[in-house]
C-alpha cells in the first residue's frame, strides 16, 4: 500500500514540475543564443535591405499606446515588411528546390553505378574462387598418380596466377564505372566560378549572405563560403592548390550536359555531400527571416504602455 502511494506521488509530481521545466525554458532561453541570433538575424536583414524599414516601424510601435490600434501607416510598413521577406523566402526555397533536384538525380545515377560495381566485384570474386578452390581440387586429384603430378603442379601455378589476378583486377573494380551526369542542375558551379546551366542560380541576397562573414565568429574565419571551402579542403573533397588534379575534379563536382567529363562514385558522393553542406547553410536564412518577423509583432511588449 506504502509502495503505491510513493509511486502515486512520484507521477504527481513528475507531472507537473515537467511542464512547469519546459515553460521556464521558453520563457528564459539562454541569453547567448538569444544575443547570437539577433545577431545573425540583424545581418540578415542588411543584406535583405530590410533594416532600416524594421527600425522604422519598431519605432511606430514603441511610441504608439497599447489601447491605441496601428494607423494606416503601421500596417502598410509591416504589410510591405512581409511582402520583402516572403519574396525572400521563396527565393531561398527556390535554391534548395534546385540543389534538391540535383541531388536527387546525382543520387539515383550513384545507385545506378554502385550496382554496376557490385555486380561486376561479384562475378570476379566468384571467377577468383572457382580458380582458387576448385581448380585446387584437379590439382589435388593429379596428385594420386606420379604420370599425373607434373600437370598438376603447372596447373596449380596457373590457378593460383589466375585467381591472384581476378582478385586484383576486382580490387581495381572497387572504384566503379564512370559515367557522365547527363542534364541536371549543376549549383555548386558559380560558386566555384564555372559555367552554370539550366536553373542554377542564386539570388543576390543568397550570394551575398554566404560571401558574408558570421557576425558571432571570428572574422579570420573567412566568409560563410571560404568555411564550407576549407572544410571540403580538410575533408578531402577538393584540394587546396591549383594543380591539374584539383582542376579535374573541379570541372567533376559542376559538370552538366558535357559527355567528356565522367563521374565515379566517390565524385558523385562529394557532390551530394557538397550540396547539402549549402542547402544547409543556406536554409538558416529561413531561421534569421523568422526572427526578424516575431521581432516586430504586435504586442504589449511592442508598444508603449
Amino acid at each position: 500500500m506504502r509502495l503505491r502511494r510513493k509511486i502515486l506521488l512520484l507521477c504527481l509530481l513528475t507531472t507537473n514540475l515537467i511542464p512547469y521545466g519546459l515553460a521556464q525554458l521558453v520563457q528564459h532561453p539562454s541569453p547567448q543564443m538569444t544575443q547570437d541570433a539577433q545577431a545573425e538575424a540583424t545581418q540578415t536583414a542588411e543584406i535583405l535591405g530590410l533594416a532600416s524599414s524594421i527600425r522604422e516601424l519598431k519605432e511606430m510601435q514603441t511610441k504608439r499606446p497599447c489601447t491605441t490600434p496601428p494607423d494606416i501607416t503601421e500596417l502598410t510598413l509591416k504589410q510591405q515588411l512581409l511582402e520583402s521577406e516572403t519574396s525572400a523566402t521563396l527565393d531561398i526555397d527556390g535554391v534548395l528546390a534546385e540543389i534538391s533536384a540535383e541531388r536527387s538525380d546525382l543520387s539515383d545515377l550513384r545507385t545506378t553505378l554502385q550496382a554496376r560495381r557490385d555486380r561486376t566485384v561479384g562475378y570476379l570474386n566468384a571467377a577468383s574462387l572457382i580458380t582458387g578452390s576448385g581448380v585446387g581440387i584437379a590439382v589435388n586429384a593429379t596428385q594420386l598418380s606420379n604420370s599425373t603430378a607434373t600437370a598438376g603442379d603447372y596447373l596449380g601455378i596457373g590457378s593460383g596466377i589466375a585467381s591472384t589476378v581476378l582478385s586484383l583486377v576486382a580490387v581495381r573494380k572497387m572504384h566503379g564505372p564512370q559515367q557522365s551526369v547527363g542534364t541536371v542542375p549543376n549549383m555548386l558551379a558559380p560558386l566555384f566560378d564555372q559555367n552554370a546551366v539550366l536553373n542554377s542560380y542564386y539570388p543576390p541576397e543568397v550570394l551575398k549572405y554566404l560571401d558574408s562573414v558570421p557576425p558571432t565568429q571570428d572574422p579570420g574565419r573567412g566568409t560563410r563560403l571560404e568555411q564550407m571551402k576549407s572544410a571540403w579542403v580538410n575533408q578531402g573533397r577538393i584540394g587546396s592548390s591549383s594543380s591539374e588534379k584539383n582542376h579535374a575534379k573541379i570541372l567533376a563536382l559542376t559538370s552538366s550536359e558535357n559527355q567528356n567529363v565522367k563521374l565515379s562514385i566517390d565524385d558523385l558522393s562529394d557532390r551530394i555531400a557538397m550540396l547539402n553542406d549549402v542547402g544547409a547553410r543556406i536554409a538558416l536564412m529561413k531561421r534569421d527571416i523568422a526572427t526578424l518577423m516575431r521581432g516586430y509583432q504586435s504586442g504589449k511588449s511592442a508598444c508603449l504602455p
